[in-house]
C-alpha cells in the first residue's frame, strides 16, 4: 500500500501510559481524585458544561456520510510494531475507557458546524468527545488533552485509530483488526475523517449551546444501543481483553470523571421524573472551576465536594444526601400543592351546594318536569359522550396506526440509506480492488517492456559485434590481398630481372668467356640473396598472421569480460530488488495512556 511505513510509535501513541502517568500512588498517599483532577488540567476558559434546557428545537440534522465528505489527500498509513499483545487496540481501549466513565450522562454541550450540531463530553482532564448523528447511527471522535485532532473516530460500520494524524489501525464492527493491505476506500474515509475532526475541534472553540432535553430522550437510546454494541465485541476480542487487563491504573484514573458523571445522570433522571416541570438541574463541576467566570452561578453549577479513598464512596453518599434533599423538596411542593387544590375545591362545592338549594326552593313546583326534562337530557348527554369517545378512540386508534406507518416509513427510509451507504461503500471498494488490480498490470506492461528493451539492446549489441566482426575479416582479406600482389610483383619483377642477367649473359659470353664465370658466381649470389628476401618475406607473414589471432584472441577476451559484466549488474539488480519487496522489522511500540496536562496548558 502506497504510504505504509512501520510506526515507531512516539509518546502520543501510548495513550494510555500517558493518561495514567503520577496515578499509581499507595493508599496512605491517596489524594481526592477530583481535586486531583482540577488541580492537574488546566482553567477551561469556555463554558466545559452547560445546564440542559426544555426550549423547544427542531430534531437533530444528521451530519454527511463518509462518502459524502469532501475529498482530501489520503493521509499515510503505519503499523503498530507488537500486535501480538493485543497493542493495536491501545486507541479503541482509550477511548472505550473515556466512554465507560461517562456513563449515561448527558452531554456537556452543542456547538454548530454546517448545519449540524454535534454532542460534546468534556472531561476533568481535558479530554473530548464529540458524537455526530449519521445514517445507521453515531459518528464520535476522541480527543486526548489539549490536541486539535481525533486519535480515535468510529463510526457504525468502522473505527479508526490515529498516530500523529496518520492512519495506524482500522477495526471493524465487530473489533476485528482489518489488515492493512486490504484498507481499500477505508483510507480515504479516515483521511476525510482526521480533517472533518480538527475542523469540529475549531467549531467547538465558539459559541457553545445547551443541549435541547427533548431531543437528548428521544434519541439517546441510538446513542447508547451504539456504545452497548462496540462493548460487546471489546468483550469478544481476547487481545483487546488481555491489553486492558494489563493498565489497571487507567480504571483508577477515571474514578473521577465517573463519580461526577454518575450525579449528572442521577439529576437528570429526577427532573425527567418530574416531567420537566421544574428548572433544570444544575451540572457537577469540580471545585477549581468555580474560579473561571462562566460558573459562578450556583443554581446552574455546583461542585462536586467529594473525595475518593479508594473508590467513590463518598461521592456516594453525598450524592444519596443531594437526592433526599430534593426529593425532600419535590415532597413538600407536591403537598402543598394538594392543600391547595382541596381547600379550592371545597369552596367551588360549598358554593354549588348553596347555588343548587336555591335553585331547588326556586323551582320546586316544576321539579318533576325539571327532572324528566333533566333526564333525557343527561340521557342525550350520556349518548353524546359515548359517541364522543367512541370517536375519540377511533381518532387515537387512527392516530396510532398513522404513527406506526410514520414509524416504518421512517425505519424503511433508514434501511435503506443504510442499504445504499453499504452499496456505496461496496462500489467504492470494488473501484479500489479495480484499481489495485490496473496497477499490478500497469506493473506488468512496465516489466515487459524493460524486458524487450534489454532484449532489443542485446540484439543490437549483437549487430554491432558482427558488424564489428565482418569490418575486420574483411580488414584481414584485404590486407591478405595486398600482400600477394606485391608478392607477385616482386616475383616478376626478379623474372624481369633474370631475363635481364640472361640477356646480358648472352651477350658478353662471345665477348667475354672468362666474365661468365664471374657472371655466374654473381647470378648465383642474387639469388641466394633473393631466397634470403623469400625467406624474410615469409617470416613477415607469419608475423601478421600472429598478429591478427593475438588480435582476434583480445577481442575475444574483452567481449567475454563484457558479457561477465552486464550478467553481473542484472544479479545485482535482482538482488537490490528482491531486498525492496521484502518488509522492515516492525519497532516496539509504548503502550497508549491519556495524558497529563500541567498547571500552566502544557503537555
Amino acid at each position: 500500500m502506497a504510504g505504509f511505513r512501520i510506526s515507531h510509535l512516539s509518546t502520543t501513541v501510548a495513550l494510555a501510559a500517558l493518561a495514567v502517568a503520577g496515578c499509581n500512588r499507595t493508599p496512605n498517599a491517596n489524594q481526592a481524585l477530583l481535586d486531583y483532577q482540577s488541580a492537574a488540567a488546566p482553567l477551561p476558559t469556555l463554558p466545559a458544561t452547560l445546564p440542559m434546557t426544555d426550549i423547544a428545537a427542531p430534531p437533530p440534522a444528521p451530519a454527511p456520510a463518509a462518502a459524502a465528505l469532501p475529498d482530501t489527500r489520503p493521509i499515510r498509513t503505519v503499523r503498530v510494531h507488537d500486535p501480538r499483545r493485543g497493542a493495536e487496540y491501545a486507541y479503541a481501549d482509550a477511548a472505550s475507557r473515556f466512554s465507560d466513565a461517562l456513563g449515561e450522562a448527558p452531554p456537556d454541550y452543542g456547538f454548530d458546524y454546517a448545519g449540524v450540531q454535534p454532542w460534546a463530553w468534556e472531561g476533568y482532564d481535558d479530554s473530548l468527545v464529540f458524537a455526530e448523528p449519521v445514517s445507521g447511527g453515531y459518528r464520535t471522535y476522541y480527543y486526548q488533552p489539549g490536541e486539535e485532532q481525533p486519535y480515535f473516530v468510529r463510526d457504525p460500520y468502522y473505527s479508526y485509530g490515529y498516530d500523529n494524524g496518520q492512519l495506524a489501525v482500522v477495526y471493524d464492527a465487530g473489533g476485528d483488526i482489518v489488515p492493512w493491505e486490504d484498507y481499500g476506500p477505508q483510507v480515504v474515509y479516515a483521511s476525510r475523517y482526521l480533517v472533518r475532526g480538527r475542523d469540529l475541534w475549531r467549531a467547538s472553540r465558539g459559541d457553545r449551546i445547551s443541549i435541547n432535553v427533548q431531543n437528548w430522550t428521544n434519541y439517546r437510546i441510538n446513542y447508547f444501543n451504539q456504545q452497548q454494541r462496540w462493548d460487546a465485541a471489546r468483550s469478544r476480542q481476547p487481545l483487546w481483553v488481555n491489553y486492558a487487563q494489563q493498565d489497571a491504573a487507567a480504571q483508577r484514573h477515571w474514578q473521577a470523571e465517573q463519580a461526577r458523571r454518575r450525579i449528572d445522570q442521577q439529576r437528570f433522571d429526577a427532573w425527567q421524573a418530574q416531567g420537566f416541570r421544574a428548572a433544570p438541574p444544575p451540572r457537577a463541576i469540580p471545585a477549581q472551576w468555580q474560579q473561571a467566570s462562566w460558573a459562578r452561578d450556583p443554581h446552574r453549577f455546583t461542585p462536586v465536594a467529594a473525595t475518593v479513598a479508594g473508590g467513590a464512596a463518598v461521592a456516594a453518599g453525598a450524592l444519596i444526601a443531594h437526592n433526599a434533599q430534593l426529593h425532600r423538596q419535590q415532597q413538600q411542593q407536591l403537598m402543598q400543592a394538594q392543600q391547595a387544590n382541596t381547600v379550592r375545591l371545597q369552596r367551588e362545592q360549598a358554593l354549588q351546594q348553596q347555588q343548587q338549594r336555591a335553585f331547588a326552593a326556586r323551582e320546586q313546583a316544576q321539579a318533576r318536569s325539571f327532572q324528566a326534562g333533566q333526564q333525557r337530557e343527561m340521557q342525550q348527554q350520556a349518548a353524546l359522550a359515548r359517541q364522543q369517545q367512541a370517536q375519540a378512540a377511533r381518532q387515537q386508534q387512527n392516530e396510532r396506526i398513522l404513527a406506526q406507518r410514520q414509524q416504518a416509513q421512517a425505519n424503511a427510509q433508514r434501511a435503506q440509506q443504510a442499504r445504499t451507504e453499504r452499496v456505496a461503500i461496496q462500489r467504492e471498494q470494488q473501484a479500489a480492488r479495480i484499481q489495485q488490480q490496473q496497477q499490478r498490470v500497469a506493473a506488468q506492461r512496465e516489466q515487459q517492456a524493460a524486458r524487450a528493451q534489454q532484449q532489443q539492446q542485446r540484439l543490437v549489441a549483437q549487430r554491432e559485434q558482427q558488424a564489428a566482426r565482418a569490418q575486420r575479416d574483411q580488414q584481414v582479406r584485404s590486407e591478405r590481398v595486398t600482400m600477394q600482389r606485391e608478392q607477385q610483383a616482386a616475383r616478376m619483377q626478379q623474372q624481369q630481372e633474370r631475363a635481364a642477367a640472361q640477356r646480358e649473359q648472352q651477350a658478353a659470353r662471345a665477348e667475354r668467356e672468362q666474365q661468365m664465370r664471374a657472371e655466374r658466381a654473381t647470378a648465383q649470389r642474387e639469388q641466394q640473396q633473393a631466397r634470403i628476401e623469400r625467406a624474410n618475406v615469409q617470416r613477415e607473414q607469419q608475423a601478421a598472421r600472429a598478429e591478427q589471432q593475438q588480435a582476434r584472441a583480445q577481442e575475444m577476451a574483452q567481449r567475454r569480460q563484457q558479457a561477465e559484466a552486464a550478467r553481473a549488474q542484472q544479479a545485482q539488480a535482482r538482488a537490490v530488488q528482491h531486498a525492496e519487496s521484502r518488509p522492515a522489522p516492525r519497532p516496539e511500540p509504548q503502550r497508549p495512556a491519556p495524558h497529563r496536562e500541567n498547571p500552566h496548558g502544557g503537555r
